[in-house]
């Protein structure tokens, strides 16, 4: 499908430059559009992944990409189990060599696990700022430890509320959890912005499943 939409595409811009040059247009102001034409798909690819919060249009991408390791994580948070969400996490784990890319989704996998003591072994091997922040506070959220889960590392801005949130969880505060939740999606964007959407709908589902928060009928 990728190669047919790339063929499509580099045969539409050849038809294009056949038609500008038998049009009489110059060589320079041919280039000229093609350059525009491409930076403009590029600020649209990045527009979605890290900015938008248009959550229909995130989706949508997701959906299209999923057989990329990424977003076929995303897109088992969206739509699948916790097993397929697992199976996923460990795709991206053997594709990605890179140490910050592999061990932060060893984390992932650890806390979804509820495994603190593989998480903690993966988060001292992220070794990249602010991940390595994050995941560490993240656990001391986890474990309780309040004086531990603020840095002044964690340099997005929807990281200390997702942290807190995480505390607010762990002692079944709703109400405070909703509010840190909120508070921290708020602040992402693009495919961020949906990952936490569909992690914290995960958590919420889990005090469904432990009887914490009523079923809704």
């Amino acid at each position: 499908m990728k190669i047919a939409k790339l063929t499509l595409f580099y045969l539409v811009i050849i038809v294009l430059a056949i038609t500008l040059s038998l049009a009489g247009v110059r060589l320079s102001i041919s280039l000229g559009l093609f350059a525009l034409i491409a930076m403009a798909m590029i600020y649209r690819h990045i527009h979605i992944l890290y900015r938008t919060n248009n959550m229909e249009q995130v989706d949508k991408w997701v959906k299209n990409h999923r057989k990329e390791p990424i977003f076929a994580a995303l897109y088992a948070s969206a739509y699948g189990t916790k097993q397929e969400q697992l199976d996923a996490i460990d795709v991206i784990i053997h594709h990605y060599k890179q140490p910050a890319i592999k061990y932060n989704y060893l984390f992932i996998k650890a806390i979804m696990e509820d495994n603190l003591g593989a998480a903690k072994v993966a988060a001292a091997k992220i070794e990249k700022e602010p991940l390595t922040s994050y995941a560490q506070c993240y656990i001391a959220a986890l474990e309780g430890r309040t004086a531990d889960m603020r840095s002044d590392q964690l340099t997005q801005p929807w990281m200390q509320p997702a942290v807190e949130a995480v505390y607010a969880y762990t002692i079944n505060d709703r109400a405070k959890f909703r509010q840190l939740a909120d508070a921290s999606i708020d602040q992402a964007r693009g495919i961020q912005k949906y990952g936490l959407l569909h992690n914290f709908k995960h958590m919420e589902e889990e005090w469904v499943n432990e009887g914490i928060i009523p079923r809704a009928t």
